[in-house]
């Protein structure tokens, strides 16, 4: 961990010389807000083109993000469309359970566009009319075609190393602070943390979004306005509306977006099939919209066939432009290296699988606690625990909501705890247990399953492969039906 001492880095001493590695969202906010502390911003961008791809991406914004957007963004204009709570549908499309957790859904893109906007005053269809500069804002520059290749640090001053993806040149730049924002697929933190290793969950999402008009009133009285969760037979489908592709909120020009995670072991053919693109290229992590070949997404289609829910199937038949994600997590045990002077923040720091929809959240987690660094209100080894400790909680919620949702109860049971031998058969185990809501609740600052009408339900000690959520955690067993996912509830104490 970092020392004790705090950076001396507040509003009245000299400007910091910031360099910024990566320049998507947690890099984008970041930019902001140490530009509006009056420091000099530099991100450095490997993208070929200031213009971003379609990524295809919903956004859920988690409380910080929408505290982020509510303070930095100048343009004050509405990004995200409400959405009620969680409704489980059946096979038949009735609703199981419905659990009320309202929440912001928007688009990766709008969302974007938007911080390019506040950060450089960058022009965009999604946001014609950038706002100006605050009186006291540093310096925003903003860089794309350079990859950054290392950094190093000669105790005073970090030099950051990077090629000009455009002129063909292997050039440096000097910063009093550098943050690290490159994501996932991060080139420095393999160097700073080698030991930190992508794991992959077991199965792939397979991702798009299709226009609302072009769903049928009975696909869309099912699935609007709610976060809409279906199982099927290897893993399970959820929807929900985001705006439209040029950030219209209105009925009508909105977008279903919807997630398919598939159990795809690494070492199998439908793996590497489904990852090889039309040029034949096989990807790591993520296939980008209009890759997928087109016998490989007319397979997924026949399988959709045989085990979607008449509206998940038309909206998956409906969809033109699917893409895959690889379902990967790790968390990094540090985010402050050479004496305070580089930071990891955002999925460099820690990747979570993205069932309880906290990345973007987490970006916005670290700026906010970075914030209060800058203006000498924290510690930056406190900024640093908290940061941490976030990724890995994250990273432990999710990987238990994965294996429940997308394996069903009964392995998330074997998995996870301590069961009694010939526990299957037991009718105080297996019996269902009537009459027990499932809701979405808060215990210890972070997001888990209550049973609030049982809080004596059946309670088994973990095994020793259970992530840490708490110091020490147990789980309690609140609703049994079999196999199926949405017949299990539980809770981490």
């Amino acid at each position: 961990m970092a020392t004790s001492a705090q950076l001396n880095y507040r509003k009245g001493d000299k400007p910091m010389n910031v360099v910024v590695i990566g320049g998507s969202i947690a890099g984008l906010m970041q930019g902001i807000m140490l530009k509006r502390l009056g420091h000099n911003l530099h991100i450095l961008d490997q993208s070929p083109s200031s213009e971003r791809g379609d990524s295809g991406a919903g956004i859920t914004l988690g409380p910080e993000a929408q505290e982020f957007y509510s303070r930095y963004d100048l343009t004050q204009q509405p990004y995200s469309l409400p959405n009620p709570g969680v409704q489980f549908l059946n096979a038949k499309s009735e609703v199981r359970y419905f659990m009320k957790r309202p929440m912001e859904m928007s688009s990766w893109n709008l969302l974007y566009h938007r911080l390019r906007a506040n950060f450089d005053g960058h022009k965009s269809d999604l946001c014609p009319n950038p706002p100006g500069n605050l009186k006291g804002d540093g310096e925003a520059i903003f860089e794309f075609g350079k990859k950054v290749t290392n950094v190093t640090y000669d105790g005073g001053t970090v030099t950051v190393h990077y090629k000009d993806l455009i002129a063909g040149e292997n050039r440096t730049l000097q910063a009093d602070l550098v943050i690290v924002a490159d994501g996932a697929s991060s080139s420095i933190r393999p160097v700073l943390l080698p030991d930190v290793h992508r794991s992959y969950s077991g199965y792939i999402a397979w991702r798009g979004y299709v226009d609302e008009s072009k769903l049928s009133k009975e696909t869309m009285d099912v699935l609007e306005p709610s976060f809409s969760s279906c199982p099927s037979n290897d893993g399970y489908i959820l929807s929900y509306l985001i705006p439209g592709e040029d950030g219209s909120l209105e009925r009508g020009s909105r977008l279903v977006n919807w997630v398919w995670y598939n159990n795809c072991p690494a070492d199998s053919s439908s793996f590497s099939d489904s990852l090889t693109d039309i040029s034949g290229h096989q990807h790591r992590n993520f296939l980008p919209l209009g890759k997928i070949r087109p016998l490989v997404w007319q397979a997924q289609l026949e399988h959709a066939s045989s085990t979607l829910s008449a509206p998940m199937l038309e909206m998956v038949r409906k969809t033109t432009n699917p893409a895959i994600s690889v379902i990967n997590d790790y968390a990094s045990p540090r985010a402050v290296f050479f004496d305070r002077r580089l930071l990891l923040v955002g999925d460099a720091l820690a990747l979570f699988r993205p069932h309880a929809a906290l990345s973007f959240n987490q970006a916005a987690v670290d700026c906010l606690l970075l914030e209060k660094v800058m203006k000498g209100e924290m510690d930056i080894n406190a900024w640093e625990t908290q940061v941490v400790r976030y990724g890995s909680k994250s990273r432990a919620l999710n990987e238990l909501m994965g294996t429940f949702f997308v394996y069903g109860g009964l392995v998330f049971l074997e998995a996870y705890l301590d069961l009694p031998q010939g526990w299957r058969s037991s009718p105080e185990i297996s019996r269902p247990l009537d009459n027990m809501d499932i809701k979405l609740g808060q215990k210890n600052d972070i997001p888990c399953f209550q049973n609030l009408k049982d809080p004596d339900a059946l309670t088994f000690p973990q095994k020793n492969n259970l992530p840490t959520l708490h110091d020490a955690p147990t789980i309690k067993v609140l609703k049994l039906e079999g196999y199926g996912q949405s017949g299990l509830g539980w809770v981490v104490d």
